[in-house]
């Protein structure tokens, strides 16, 4: 669906042309993002292999060095403390972890560590780029797979002092197959549309895993034990989440700050965690309390606006742009 420009100021129009532009690499070939919200923890030690097997909500065990894993870390309660990328080497772990968590995701593993042979350590030297897309294999060697939109994708670790040059590499990589540098604005906007949650927007350490519709590519049921598993199975097995992440398409074309709520009819049923601007409306994801996913698409309301659900987003992870 094409943005609306006639309705919107000439500045805006043009970002928005670029970001359509940025979405389409993204999307058809393959766009690069330096991921500056994002750090770098080593896990090293004899043990390190074994013990982050029980920290993790997903299967690390048997993914060989090369390999990466996505999951949560949790609280006792169960609480999601932060998303990861566990990227396996040979003799050390790396986990791809949000900036603004560090401290307290360092505080929570280090309280694990009885008798392993463990040693944890926050890598400011470090920085992550990603090349996200379904062309994304083919940009370079030597990273890790990261699929962050569910188009695909890879990543690297990359000295601090090399950034720069290297972003640059995989740019001019990126455009011989088509794509580009991807700005934040774009980067933002891309989750949205493609109905993929980010945290510390979407959802963070106020939720449980099953609340934001990621457990299919984030959570294992078959794995042994893990910090905060007993709150995650229980909450699979004898009952529902207290609210999930759905996609919702809002009439008008200012999309609604977070936390604005969601009505129908009268009665408050969740709120907007994340919204941006989308043909001749607005695209968003939002909390839907329980109990409400059986009431159809129609009779929501935002801001005094008419509001359409489209689903869990669960139901379009890697789908694609979502079909308003």
């Amino acid at each position: 669906m094409k943005p609306a420009l006639a309705s919107v100021p000439i500045a805006h129009q043009n970002s928005l042309m670029d970001q359509a532009r940025e979405l389409e690499w993204l999307t058809q070939s393959a766009g690069i993002i330096a991921l500056s919200d994002r750090a770098i923890v080593s896990v090293g030690g004899d043990d390190a292999h074994d013990w982050i097997q029980g920290q993790v909500t997903n299967q690390v065990e048997g993914v060989p060095s090369g390999g990466s894993v996505y999951a949560f870390v949790l609280t006792l309660k169960g609480r999601t403390l932060a998303d990861i990328y566990v990227l396996m080497g040979d003799d050390e772990i790396w986990l791809d972890v949000p900036k603004a968590q560090v401290e307290a995701l360092l505080a929570r593993l280090d309280r694990y560590i009885i008798m392993e042979d463990v040693e944890l350590e926050h890598r400011p030297d470090l920085g992550v780029l990603a090349a996200i897309g379904p062309l994304a294999a083919k940009v370079g060697d030597g990273g890790w797979p990261a699929d962050r939109l569910g188009v695909g994708g890879q990543q690297w670790v990359v000295s601090a002092d090399a950034l720069s040059s290297e972003r640059d590499r995989l740019i001019a990589r990126c455009r011989e197959l088509g794509g580009g540098l991807v700005g934040e604005k774009a980067w933002r906007r891309a989750h949205v549309l493609l109905g993929r949650p980010l945290f510390g927007v979407d959802f963070g350490d106020w939720t449980y895993p099953q609340e934001t519709g990621l457990n299919e590519v984030a959570v294992s049921f078959k794995k042994g034990c893990y910090i905060g598993q007993e709150t995650v199975v229980m909450l699979e097995n004898r009952g529902k989440a207290p609210k999930v992440l759905w996609r919702w398409a809002i009439e008008g074309l200012e999309p609604p700050e977070a936390k604005t709520p969601i009505f129908y009819g009268e009665a408050v049923v969740g709120e907007i965690t994340s919204a941006v601007t989308e043909g001749e409306g607005s695209l968003a994801i939002g909390f839907l309390k329980r109990g409400h996913e059986a009431q159809g698409p129609e009779g929501f309301s935002v801001a005094g606006r008419p509001a359409r659900a489209l689903g869990p987003v669960a139901g379009g992870l890697g789908l694609g742009v979502p079909n308003t």
